[in-house]
């Protein structure tokens, strides 16, 4: 089922502008199509689920797309989520979601629910999530699962976990850099990176401990390079933080804090028409708490040394863009 909304972005410049959308009703069939209505604020961006750590990517469509993990209303604790929702869109304000990719029962190896947060790539004309899930229930026994599709909508089928890479949460970001090179980066407190084969589901070489001049590393890895530098940043349990290096390696010169007022940050980045943005996800939005979480976007500015200005969560978010 998908569903299409039409959020009016509103940017806080001399004052608040407010936009207003007219809903449409359809019949509920496999093509149906919703739009979120009297919406004035802009974040979050999705409200008629609660979805959380966004991984956002621009792919060969010149669309947006996001892949997000999905939280329960009746959440008390992770375990609870069981699958991966696509969004697409092309002016940052009318948001389709194709609905369900892929979920823990359709996952062999795996237990119901656990399927926390995703990665995507575009390799070998083929799309893939890469995402940590439980094999018996327990936030200790994940692997990192791996399916593929042949569009960027899904649906995912999974084809297995990369061995080597297992333990505690892990949450995964798959890397490719300009020399076509894919890297994954993973780990709960002790950040790991390491080089994968080109069917992407072996690694081409030992795990390597990340370098990354901090000691405030809980998880959430991610990887983006900008003017020729790379990006190493994480949830510190307390927020974002961020180093930056000149290999996909390392090692990072920490710099500090990124989106660090956030207690979650689970984030992801991209360039879009010229613009960065900064994609993750709210704890507090209309009863919501750290176990139903609503995907929000920032811009991201960096200073002339290439360091990122520190982003702070905000109502308005992004504005209208053609």
């Amino acid at each position: 089922m998908k569903f299409k909304f039409k959020i009016g972005f509103v940017f806080l410049i001399i004052g608040l502008i407010s936009c207003k959308n007219q809903k449409k009703e359809l019949n509920e069939t496999e093509t149906e199509q919703q739009e979120i209505v009297e919406q004035t604020e802009n974040n979050p961006v999705i409200r008629h689920i609660r979805t959380a750590d966004p991984s956002a990517h621009i792919w060969e469509d010149g669309k947006v797309w996001i892949y997000t993990s999905q939280d329960m209303e009746d959440a008390t604790f992770y375990d609870s989520m069981d699958g991966y929702h696509a969004f697409s869109s092309t002016d940052m304000v009318n948001w389709t979601d194709h609905g369900e990719v892929l979920h823990s029962r359709t996952i062999p190896w795996g237990a119901k629910g656990w399927m926390w947060a995703p990665t995507a790539i575009f390799k070998n004309n083929k799309y893939y999530l890469m995402y940590p899930h439980s094999v018996k229930g327990t936030k200790d026994d994940m692997r990192c699962g791996v399916a593929v599709s042949d569009v960027p909508e899904g649906p995912f089928k999974d084809i297995g976990w990369i061995e080597g890479v297992e333990g505690q949460w892990l949450d995964p970001c798959v890397f490719e850099d300009e020399d076509g090179k894919v890297y994954l980066y993973w780990g709960v407190r002790e950040p790991k990176v390491a080089l994968l084969k080109d069917n992407l589901l072996e690694l081409a070489e030992a795990p390597r401990p990340i370098e990354y001049g901090g000691k405030n590393f809980f998880e959430a890895s991610y990887m983006h390079k900008y003017k020729g530098k790379y990006y190493f940043s994480y949830n510190a349990g307390l927020g974002g933080f961020y180093a930056m290096g000149d290999s996909p390696y390392g090692p990072f010169d920490y710099k500090g804090g990124l989106n660090p007022k956030q207690r979650q940050d689970h984030h992801s980045i991209v360039e879009y028409k010229e613009q960065n943005f900064f994609f993750y996800h709210w704890q507090g939005w209309n009863g919501g708490s750290k176990f139903r979480r609503n995907t929000a976007i920032e811009y991201l500015y960096y200073n002339e040394d290439g360091t990122i200005k520190e982003i702070y969560a905000t109502k308005e978010g992004v504005s209208k863009f053609e």
